[in-house]
């Protein structure tokens, strides 16, 4: 048997008479298969290669445990499309490889009867200034011995027998942090099977009334990952920042009050998301009947925040009815679609040795640089730290009246060596990082996950370019401190650098290390 590749101009009567060859008779959802052809245009798509026959594990496990049992025959195979940016013919597939660059990605159609979009990856098509996937890594395709590589977030449809929308978000989530941190692979009937081992609820397979929440977290717990679970109507004493930042409304109507209520509701829920998908983890998003997958956000420099979530206005999700790398506006719907009001509990994950949840690490973080400021120097002309920043850096002055906090874990060794990288910017829109100060925090002994808070302001990240946004410091906090603890490991804010020994607790003088602040933020893409 030899393989079979044929490659199609994209957008011409061949490549959708083989589309639709590839794709029928299909009797489901096929919002996803439409979603991903409008980004595959989006990104110049000039070819797409069919290779027929392919065996895909995913699908060859859903075969396994349900097509192969079924009255109807079901070829125990799949249809893979790869898209590239170039023109291709049949003569260039022997010698894919010389195309590697143009690789946009590869899409699985299931010879299945309902929902046929199989395992995904693709590039996404995004503004680097203001639109951010954070929950992206690279996956490979093999073509006649040649590897392609695509950076992406992996996407399936659901298909209603193995698995509906719940175990198609669990599958996205774990088969990026397989790749993303080493974890290891689970198929589509593991998945279903370890969500349905304490509370079954009925018959395991067909899987089309999805899953509760408690199977959610068991299917979790049963792949080894670390979960917490909030739900909006239980945050009373979470992300105070946003109490404070919207205050209750004096003299307000009943039906104000419960609006009221109900957008601080969303916005601490939508705070406690942001700070996993700043970091990499993706976040599953329940609503009262569907499940997706929080991976990236958009960015709007020029609004008028108090708190860093106001600059978020939506939210990059993987939606398994309708497509990837969709948008969900937070608060204000700017065109259509699901709203991120209509959330009502969110799925976060950590690594196992992260014990301290991202909320807590910024608490600690916010109570460091209150502390600092208001810390007495012993001198009568400048009594606290405040004045006698400003002593140094009158311009820190307008600064510390509205100081934002953006939080995200990152492993020690990728913070190290981001550093070290950041010393060595060349670029006059980048801001390279004090070299001698780089190199003290780099030799801390830190755990194998730190929580990072950037401290900035207003000022600082109202710049159109993403290369241009500063902060004014940086508090590290230890990712296993129990909550309520001085957690924090180093603190570099106006030119200012305190460290505590986490394993005394004794705190060093504050040194005062001139012209080291502001400096660029991170950017995980």
């Amino acid at each position: 048997m030899i393989k079979i590749f044929h490659p199609a101009k994209f957008g011409s009567s061949e490549f959708y008479q083989k589309l639709n060859e590839a794709s029928s008779p299909y009797g489901g959802n096929d919002k996803p298969i439409k979603s991903v052809e409008a980004l595959i245009a989006s990104l110049s798509c000039k070819t797409a290669v069919f290779e027929y026959d392919y065996v895909d594990k995913d699908y060859q496990d859903e075969y396994a445990v349900f097509y192969s049992k079924a009255f109807k025959k079901y070829s125990p195979r799949a249809v893979r499309l790869h898209f590239f940016s170039s023109e291709l013919s049949d003569a260039d597939v022997p010698q894919i490889s010389s195309f590697a660059d143009a690789y946009l990605g590869f899409l699985i159609l299931r010879p299945t009867d309902l929902q046929r979009v199989g395992r995904t990856v693709l590039r996404s098509n995004l503004n680097r200034d203001q639109e951010f996937i954070h929950c992206q890594t690279d996956f490979t395709a093999h073509i006649l011995g040649h590897k392609l590589t695509v950076t992406g977030m992996p996407f399936i449809q659901q298909d209603t027998q193995v698995g509906a929308c719940a175990q198609a978000s669990l599958w996205m989530l774990a088969r990026y942090m397989s790749r993303r941190f080493g974890h290891r692979e689970f198929l589509p009937s593991e998945i279903n099977q370890l969500a349905k081992a304490k509370g079954a609820m009925g018959r395991a397979l067909p899987a089309e009334f999805g899953l509760n929440w408690k199977q959610m977290l068991d299917a979790l717990e049963g792949m080894g990952f670390f979960a917490w679970s909030y739900s909006k109507y239980y945050l009373d004493d979470c992300s105070k920042h946003i109490d404070d930042a919207f205050p209750k409304p004096q003299k307000a109507t009943p039906q104000d009050e419960k609006n009221h209520e109900q957008f601080v509701q969303t916005l601490k829920l939508a705070d406690i998301a942001y700070r996993y998908i700043e970091s990499g983890l993706p976040v599953i998003f329940g609503t009262s009947d569907h499940a997706l997958v929080g991976i990236g956000h958009t960015y709007d420099h020029a609004a008028q925040a108090t708190t860093s979530i106001q600059r978020i206005p939506e939210f990059f999700v993987h939606n398994d009815a309708i497509g990837p790398y969709q948008r969900m506006p937070i608060s204000t719907n700017l065109g259509g679609g699901l709203l991120f009001q209509k959330v009502d509990d969110i799925i976060v994950v950590a690594p196992p040795e992260v014990t301290l949840r991202g909320e807590e690490a910024e608490s600690m973080s916010r109570k460091a640089i209150t502390k600092f400021l208001s810390k007495e120097t012993g001198d009568l002309q400048f009594p606290t730290y405040r004045n006698l920043t400003c002593r140094y850096q009158p311009a820190f002055k307008q600064l510390f009246d509205s100081l934002e906090y953006r939080t995200f874990l990152m492993p020690s060794v990728e913070f190290q060596n981001k550093l070290r990288c950041d010393t060595k910017n060349t670029k006059p829109t980048l801001n390279r990082f004090d070299p001698v100060l780089a190199e003290r925090l780099i030799a801390l002994d830190y755990p194998k996950f730190v929580w990072i808070t950037e401290v900035s302001s207003s000022e600082l990240l109202n710049h159109p370019q993403r290369h241009n946004r500063q902060c004014l410091g940086r508090v590290i906090i230890d990712s296993t401190a129990p909550a309520g603890t001085n957690g924090e490991m180093a603190v570099h804010f106006a030119d200012f650098l305190g460290m505590l020994d986490r394993q005394t607790g004794s705190p060093q003088p504050w040194e005062h290390v001139p012209n080291t602040t502001p400096f660029g933020h991170q950017i995980s893409q």
